[in-house]
């Protein structure tokens, strides 16, 4: 699988995770976090998720601060790369 496609594959689990921890759905990557009513306990929850499914640590600012949930798979997507 070439790096692009892991990225848009990983985006793509990330945007699933956040509708599921939000219980809200369809999600873009165009919408905010907070379209949802989102907190910061549902922010911590996704990064639990995130970290859980696929290893990569990340903090719920990341998601707090972002403008898009967009915004925020791509910010997962770096730091998987920075490894």
């Amino acid at each position: 699988m070439s790096a692009n496609a892991a990225g848009t594959s990983l985006r793509t689990l990330v945007l699933a995770l956040v509708e599921e921890v939000l219980r809200a759905g369809p999600v873009t990557a165009e919408d905010s976090f907070y379209d949802f009513g989102g907190s910061s306990l549902q922010a911590m929850r996704v990064c639990v998720r995130v970290q859980k499914e696929t290893g990569i640590e990340i903090i719920p600012e990341a998601l707090l601060d972002s403008d898009s949930l967009g915004a925020f798979a791509d910010a997962v997507v770096a730091r998987a790369a920075d490894g």
